[in-house]
């Protein structure tokens, strides 16, 4: 059933059993793993079915100036199906090193192991509809498919690693139809949660919420579940501060902090020995259909003898923005720079500014670019026809552009893990949005850790590629240690503000997400991560809210067999 909070009576009171907070990925398949059961459930969405600008008005915020974030509300969407309605489709599992507690990371290790969050990976794969689960070469393409690097071996460079693409699946479209004849599923669109209210003993009372500022209503649920996004669940926490401890789940203090994103950027140049070695770049295709796309990282034993981050490197086509690439396809795209992705524009604007010092943007740099595409009519051209078949056109879609580079040379794009750092944190800023509700300010960091493990792995990657003689990896000393300074996080990758742990003296949630102090109410999604990897975390957050899910059901079955229990004592 979908309803519409605008039109619910003043002070309505709705009573619940499962009451999440936010339709994204994680509260729609927290909703469809409940739908059909015994639990009644009210799933809560600030937006409505299609996109309206005013609705994404509380996601503004303000950023530290020093922080080179994107602005608070960039990436972030409110409406059915979260910000899956925009994301890229990256599908990508944690690795086990990840859950581990490294002597070298401060404040890692998960409270839960790989082995209990691998099944899980499983299923979300049916909802991301990204085909196997299956992350390795000979597993997804088979044992025939050409080496990534034709010849190249090493003992600390893993070559046969993929990431799959999802559709990319949007939530809302894709699940809303399952949801509405669930009989005992609500979806309560318009519908903004400003605080959750607490008993002296830390239960929850009720749901504070809105569906215009003026117009509110409250929510009784047995549980609650967060699922609003890795940003704004912790805003919820911090805005609903009845225990004057800095927010629910603050007994540690650690609420707001640890704030990590991806730190991404293109280094050096990977010249491969001879040019003409072959070498995948472009996507490929599973059986099933689902592209996959080549990736190559440190392996865990590499990592832990050099004390460095997980990151994951692709080859990527020369700078777009500088004409000298001589490649129309990179030109026309550059030229049509504004009809692609903010993420995109972005990257292509931080690119520029680590060229800043070699590429002016005068009238003969435009005209490259167009003479560039000019000499290029028919390749542009075929790229136009086949970016209309394989993108525009299907449902699984190709997910970017990839341009093979005439002289085998490619610059490095990577993805690294941040270290956590306490003093990266997101917190209440005085501005308020429409509903009363304090707006989010943002201050992310880099750490000199950080910055330390991006030139050393760079560093152990071109000393790898130079043992194996099938390329040269060409780094600029000179200027390598300013260009990893001027990497950028990754705009919708929000993680670590609520963050899971084994006991709330180092963390916000426990390991099934119950937030310490606050029993009954819960939090999924990339917010309780405790360290990042180098993931896109999409697919982790899928898994971890079907672990939930599970654990709530579980959780119902206990306490109703304990109540039968305890009126059985009594009669007796």
């Amino acid at each position: 059933m979908l309803l519409d909070a605008r039109s619910l009576d003043e002070k309505a009171v709705l009573d619940c059993d499962v009451c999440i907070v936010g339709a994204g990925a994680a509260g729609i398949a927290i909703a469809c793993e409940l739908a059909g059961g015994p639990l009644s459930v009210l799933l809560l969405e600030a937006g409505g079915t299609s996109f309206h600008a005013a609705e994404q008005d509380p996601l503004q915020g303000s950023v530290a100036p020093s922080s080179p974030h994107a602005p608070a509300h960039l990436y972030r969407r409110h409406g059915l199906g979260g910000a899956t309605a925009v994301w890229g489709g990256r599908c990508v599992p944690l690795d086990p090193i990840d859950f581990e507690a490294r002597p070298y990371v401060p404040h890692s290790g998960w409270p839960v192991g790989w082995d209990e969050v691998a099944p899980f990976y499983r299923r979300a794969h049916d909802y991301l509809r990204s085909g196997a689960c299956a992350y390795t070469v000979p597993e997804a393409l088979g044992a025939d498919a050409p080496e990534t690097i034709s010849g190249f071996r090493s003992d600390v460079i893993d070559t046969d690693r993929i990431e799959r693409f999802s559709e990319p699946t949007d939530f809302g479209r894709a699940y809303l139809p399952r949801l509405r004849h669930a009989s005992n599923v609500r979806i309560l669109a318009h519908a903004h949660c400003l605080r959750v209210e607490t008993a002296e003993s830390g239960a929850v009372t009720a749901l504070a919420c809105a569906g215009e500022p003026q117009r509110r209503f409250a929510v009784r649920p047995r549980f609650t579940v967060i699922a609003a996004g890795g940003l704004e669940a912790t805003r919820l926490l911090l805005a609903s501060d009845g225990s004057r401890r800095g927010g629910l789940g603050n007994e540690s203090g650690r609420l707001g902090r640890f704030y990590m994103c991806h730190i991404e950027n293109t280094l050096g140049r990977l010249c491969l020995t001879p040019q003409a070695r072959p070498a995948v770049v472009d996507f490929e295709r599973t059986a099933d259909g689902v592209y996959v796309r080549r990736k190559f990282c440190l392996n865990a034993d590499a990592q832990r003898r050099h004390g460095l981050m997980n990151a994951t490197f692709r080859l990527h086509f020369p700078f777009i923005s500088n004409p000298a690439h001589r490649n129309g396809i990179l030109s026309a795209v550059y030229l049509a720079k504004d009809c692609v992705l903010p993420e995109y524009r972005r990257k292509i604007a931080t690119i520029e500014r680590a060229q800043r010092d070699r590429m002016v943007q005068d009238w003969r740099f435009w005209a490259a670019h167009v003479g560039n595409v000019a000499r290029d009519t028919v390749p542009v051209g075929r790229f136009g026809a086949d970016w209309v078949r394989r993108r525009i056109l299907p449902q699984r879609k190709l997910p970017h552009v990839v341009v093979r580079n005439r002289n085998g040379v490619y610059p490095l794009d990577f993805n690294m893990e941040q270290v956590p750092n306490p003093d990266s944190r997101v917190g209440l800023g005085a501005d308020t949005d429409a509903f009363g509700v304090p707006r989010l300010h943002i201050d992310w960091r880099m750490t000199e850790q950080d910055v330390d493990s991006i030139l050393r792995t760079f560093r152990v990657l071109r000393d790898a590629f130079a043992r194996s003689g099938c390329a040269r990896l060409d780094l600029d000393e000179r200027s390598l240690e300013a260009q990893a300074r001027d990497s950028t996080p990754i705009g919708g990758h929000h993680m670590g503000t609520a963050r899971m742990a084994a006991s709330l003296r180092d963390g916000v949630v426990d390991a099934n997400g119950e937030v310490f102090g606050t029993p009954g109410l819960f939090v999924t999604g990339s917010a309780v991560f405790p360290t990042c990897g180098h993931a896109n975390p999409t697919l982790t957050i899928v898994a971890l809210a079907v672990r939930l899910a599970d654990h709530l059901k579980m959780r119902a079955r206990g306490e109703q067999a304990a109540s039968i229990a305890a009126r059985g004592q009594m009669a007796a």
